[in-house]
C-alpha cells in the first residue's frame, strides 16, 4: 500500500504560522510516500506568495506533486497577464511543477490534472484534453496499480453526462479535490455501473474558513482498499478525526464498516 497525504488550499499570504508549523510537523510524523496539492497555493498570486509557498514546498521531505488552483492564476485586475499569461508567476516560482503532474511507482500512479480556466474566476472543468491526457499516461499501466487523479475543481461534466462517468471509465480509483474549503469523503457510483472515491480536502493551513476546521486527508490505498484518514486541528496540533474505509467489489467501490 501507498500513503498520499493530501493537502489543499493553504493560501499562503492568508496563512497561521502556528497551522504551518503544525502541519509540516504532522507530515513528518506521519511519513507519507507522496504529498499532493490540489491547488490554491496563494491567496492573490503574488511573488511574495509564492515564495512562501515554496519554502513551505522546500521543507517537505516526500516527493510533492501539485496543481494550481483559481487563486494562483494572474489576478482579474491584471486582464491582460490573465488572458495571455495566466501561469507566469506559477511557472516561474515552481519550475518543477509541470501539468500534467505525475508520480508513479510499481504500486501508484497519481495524475494531477490542471481545472483552472484563466476566463473564469473561481469555476473550473473536467475536459476532453484532460481525458486524452488520461487515455496516454494510462496506456500500459498494469491492471494491478492503483489509479488516483487529483484537480483543483470538484469534478464537473466533460462532454456532458454524468460528472466522474469518464473519470470511472478510465478505471480511476480515487479523485482528489479541493476549492470548497469543506471534507467529503465518499464513494461515486455512475449510472452506467462503476466507482470510485472522492475525497475532498478542506484548507490545510488558512485563515479563509468555511464553518470546518483546518484539515488535510492521509489516504492508504492499494488496488483493492483504500482508507481514508481525516487530519483536523484542534487548536493545538492535527490529529485523526474521522476514519472512512472503503473496498472493491467487482468495478465498484463501496464504504466498509
Amino acid at each position: 500500500m501507498r500513503t498520499v497525504a493530501h493537502l489543499s488550499d493553504l493560501h499562503f499570504g492568508r496563512t497561521d504560522p502556528r497551522l504551518v508549523g503544525a502541519l509540516l510537523a504532522d507530515l513528518d510524523r506521519t511519513q507519507p510516500d507522496l504529498v499532493a496539492i490540489s491547488g490554491d497555493l496563494t491567496q492573490r498570486a503574488r511573488s511574495n506568495q509564492f515564495a512562501e509557498a515554496r519554502a513551505f514546498l522546500d521543507r517537505l521531505t516526500p516527493p510533492v506533486v501539485l496543481v494550481p488552483g483559481n487563486h494562483d492564476l494572474s489576478p482579474l485586475y491584471r486582464p491582460l497577464n490573465r488572458l495571455l499569461r495566466p501561469r507566469d508567476k506559477f511557472n516561474r516560482h515552481l519550475p518543477r511543477h509541470t501539468f500534467p503532474s505525475v508520480w508513479r511507482d510499481q504500486s501508484l500512479i497519481a495524475i494531477g490534472l490542471d481545472s483552472t480556466r484563466p476566463l473564469r474566476w473561481k469555476s473550473g472543468a473536467l475536459t476532453d484534453t484532460h481525458l486524452d491526457e488520461l487515455d496516454r499516461l494510462l496506456a500500459n499501466i498494469a491492471p494491478d496499480v492503483a489509479r488516483m487523479v487529483f484537480l483543483h475543481h470538484p469534478p464537473a461534466a466533460a462532454s456532458g453526462g454524468h460528472p466522474y462517468e469518464a473519470l470511472i471509465a478510465h478505471g480511476i480509483d480515487v479523485v482528489l479535490s479541493g476549492h470548497a474549503h469543506h471534507t467529503r469523503v465518499e464513494p461515486i457510483i455512475a449510472p452506467t455501473g462503476g466507482a470510485l472515491v472522492l475525497v475532498q480536502a478542506s484548507t490545510a493551513c488558512s485563515t479563509r474558513l468555511r464553518g470546518e476546521s483546518n484539515g488535510y486527508c492521509l489516504i492508504r490505498l492499494d488496488r483493492h482498499l483504500i482508507e481514508v484518514t481525516v487530519q483536523g486541528w484542534n487548536g493545538d496540533h492535527f490529529h485523526p478525526m474521522r476514519h472512512h474505509r472503503f473496498i472493491k467489489q467487482g468495478a465498484d467501490w463501496r464504504r466498509h464498516p
